[in-house]
């Protein structure tokens, strides 16, 4: 059966809150076993626009979750995103107005996510791929700055 995008977005945070999930096809798997007609595109536009992101959970294994609304950077965002670096970041260099990351394979996406919840006012944006994030600040010493902090972060 096709559900409403709401009532399927809905069942699919319905899934997650209640079992570890690591892969978009485990979800897919689910819908479809519970009847629901969906596609892979379909499952990750839905990711996307949940905010949906695969992280390690508090026992350490990797999960998709939602990720917080995050209008302000509480203290826990930021112990999640200083998390994220010392986890995930690999090496961090500052070109002109900008700060190339490099992370463990597979978690670009994941990391930039985190950068962009966490609205730092020298962000104005982040590019990610694979294993690398492009990150977009006002200039050149934002960057360097970004970088140091960032740096810190990796520790």
């Amino acid at each position: 059966m096709a559900l409403k995008k709401q009532e399927r977005q809905a069942m699919i945070l319905e899934i997650l809150a209640h079992n570890v999930i690591d892969s978009q096809e485990e979800i897919l798997h689910r819908l479809q076993h519970a009847g629901i007609a969906v596609t892979q595109a379909t499952v990750s536009r839905d990711i996307k626009e949940l905010r949906i992101v695969r992280r390690p959970d508090a026992t350490g294994q990797s999960r998709y979750q939602v990720m917080a609304d995050a209008t302000n950077t509480t203290v826990s965002d930021k112990n999640q995103i200083e998390q994220g670096f010392a986890d995930m970041a690999v090496e961090i260099t500052p070109v002109s107005f900008m700060v190339v990351v490099k992370t463990t394979q597979g978690n670009g996406n994941r990391l930039a996510a985190m950068i962009d919840a966490a609205e730092m006012p020298d962000v104005i944006g982040t590019l990610a791929g694979h294993n690398t994030i492009y990150v977009t600040t006002p200039t050149a010493d934002a960057a360097v700055a970004l970088v140091e902090k960032f740096n810190n972060w990796m520790q």
